[in-house]
């Protein structure tokens, strides 16, 4: 089949990229002709996706000009493409299937501080999506959970036959509990100076305030444990709220590295208070590892949690007190109770390959 990949950019970034450039591979492996619409990409991407590029021009100025231009301009080159199916990836109306990877930006948006919340930016970002969802130019879309298309189903009113869910892969080969755990786990506490006598908490996060750090440190103050950030490094108001709370102690930040892997098969819990997100790989890659997490139920990865069989779910996770509640409840867990939870996790989504995926992906093109 011949088909159109569509993204203002393709380059390794974001979440929805990553997806798009392995998705990308996939195709070309199984024998689908591909044709990469975009403005924006590298040398290096362009030598690793085999196929044919069309690279619009990108317009200097401002985010949202530059976002118009391409949503003018996309379905123009997928149509003169001749291609048999386009897919869109990102703030694109036209299209055949688009691929929804970061959720409904309207419920998204209420979580932005004021400035962003009603900048041109914004605003455009929603007018594309209300026109994306509530118009017929996109006949299918492509949600990672049922959560968040029963959200666009709820805010615009799309009509709930258009959606297909399809959970993304999760590499089970890479993402796999310790041969040795407990070796493991001495072995990263030792390194990150952590006191392996305590249970290790596990905070994985590019965006703290949205992913619901600040009420996590706020827990953190009645809860004996360590807790490892994983991620961007703190803002000084983070950091002076970590000092004013005293548990800068039991505080380690740590860059997200090749160690990604040795981090989630070392932690005892993963904590995911969230306050949105389409669907956040680290729940799959954390469950994969056979780490036990408690995640918000503000998260459409929460589908594959099943409250006190293979993890635990986070009803209030802005509210720091219950929050704390439910850590507490985590950690007073006894080792074979853990292993179960943990055995589960791993089991949970074992089936959940880029050969099913794909399986899926052509049922959905083949309709």
């Amino acid at each position: 089949m011949k088909l159109a990949l569509i993204h203002p950019q393709i380059i390794r970034g974001s979440g929805v990229e990553n997806f798009l450039i392995e998705f990308a591979k996939r195709l070309t492996t199984a024998g689908h002709e591909i044709t990469y619409i975009t403005s924006l990409t590298t040398p290096e991407i362009g030598a690793a996706l085999p196929g044919k590029w069309e690279v619009l021009p990108r317009l200097r100025g401002s985010a949202t000009t530059r976002m118009w231009h391409f949503n003018r301009l996309a379905p123009r080159a997928a149509m003169m493409a001749g291609v048999d199916l386009s897919i869109g990836f990102g703030r694109t109306c036209v299209q055949d299937i688009h691929r929804n990877g970061t959720g409904c930006h309207r419920l998204y948006g209420n979580l932005l501080p004021l400035w962003q919340r009603y900048s041109v930016k914004h605003l455009y970002e929603l007018y594309l999506e209300r026109r994306l969802c509530a118009g017929r130019e996109t006949p299918k879309f492509v949600t990672s959970s049922a959560r968040v298309a029963a959200q666009l189903q709820g805010v615009y009113g799309t009509d709930g036959e258009r959606f297909r869910i399809l959970t993304p892969p999760v590499e089970t080969q890479l993402f796999r509990p310790a041969e040795n755990r407990a070796n493991t786990r001495e072995i990263f506490c030792r390194k990150l100076q952590t006191d392996a006598a305590k249970p290790v908490l596990m905070f994985v996060s590019v965006s703290h305030r949205r992913r619901g750090l600040e009420p996590l440190l706020e827990a953190m103050a009645q809860i004996d444990a360590t807790l490892w950030i994983v991620g961007k490094n703190l803002s000084p108001a983070l950091n002076d709220r970590i000092k004013r709370l005293g548990i800068g102690a039991r505080i380690r930040v740590v860059p997200v590295t090749s160690h990604l892997v040795e981090l989630y098969q070392s932690a005892d819990w993963f904590v995911h208070p969230t306050q949105y997100d389409a669907f956040s790989d680290t729940v799959l890659q954390s469950m994969a590892c056979g780490l036990p997490g408690l995640v918000s139920v503000m998260d459409g990865a929460v589908d594959h949690v099943r409250n006190g069989e293979n993890g635990l779910m986070l009803y209030h996770p802005q509210q720091p007190r219950e929050l704390a509640a439910r850590i507490q409840e985590a950690l007073a867990f006894d080792a074979p109770t853990w292993q179960r939870l943990s055995d589960a996790a791993r089991e949970t989504v074992l089936s959940l390959t880029w050969d099913r995926h794909l399986e899926e992906w052509a049922g959905v093109m083949g309709e």
